[in-house]
């Protein structure tokens, strides 16, 4: 399948089949800085944290433990065994927040259907509602649409994987980004986020890492 990209929306890519979101940098923080929890939220909202930072698919999320922590001398890592790739992945967390929650308030276990229900509602708590365009079911028709409404009607659990790829893109390099995403493949990874190969921010990317300007 040949995939087109038309920008919707801000935030908003579709393709020929499906829309994408993805939260920016100021929407994530948006979030982190959420003061106003409530109680039976908490644990959906701490998972999200940490899927942000961990940026791993929701099923190898939802299976951390404590068990997968370790501390070192540099600071605290997560040891993951990618349940789809069968990759073994280190991912070090440096947010302080999350650091705080995976010491010490370490959260329940949610259902995937609860927790796609309550980010939902936690990031239109954030202030996440700028329209965007995407797809919901006509009630009438019994097909999807395409519609606009605000970003949170259209969070799932994919946006943290996502967001964190997206968001990255062109500022680290792609052999890196895939392996902590679990890609195997440019091309796939390219489409998960909806885009094309920017072949001039890579070319930036090289030569701000060796040390040429221009």
């Amino acid at each position: 399948m040949i995939f087109k990209r038309y920008f919707l929306g801000r935030n908003s890519v579709k393709l020929t089949d499906q829309i994408l979101h993805v939260l920016n940098p100021s929407e994530i923080k948006a979030l982190k800085e959420f003061q106003h929890v409530p109680a039976a939220y908490t644990d959906s909202y701490k998972w999200l944290l940490i899927g942000f930072c961990i940026r791993q698919r929701v099923s190898d999320l939802f299976k951390l433990t404590l068990n997968n922590l370790r501390k070192a001398p540099t600071g605290l890592y997560i040891d993951i065994l990618q349940q789809k790739t069968k990759k073994a992945v280190t991912v070090g967390v440096a947010d302080p927040l999350v650091i705080e929650i995976l010491e010490n308030e370490f959260p329940r276990r949610v259902s995937q259907v609860v927790f796609n229900k309550q980010i939902k509602a936690l990031c239109r708590m954030a202030g996440i509602e700028d329209l965007v365009s995407g797809f919901k079911n006509n009630p009438k028709t019994r097909r999807k649409e395409v519609v606009s409404a605000p970003k949170y009607e259209f969070v799932t659990s994919h946006i943290m994987r996502r967001s964190f790829a997206s968001n990255y893109y062109g500022k680290i390099e792609m052999p890196f980004l895939m392996n902590i995403t679990g890609h195997s493949k440019e091309s796939t990874f390219l489409t998960y986020i909806g885009t094309h190969q920017n072949k001039d921010a890579l070319a930036d990317l090289f030569m701000q890492q060796a040390g040429v300007n221009w």
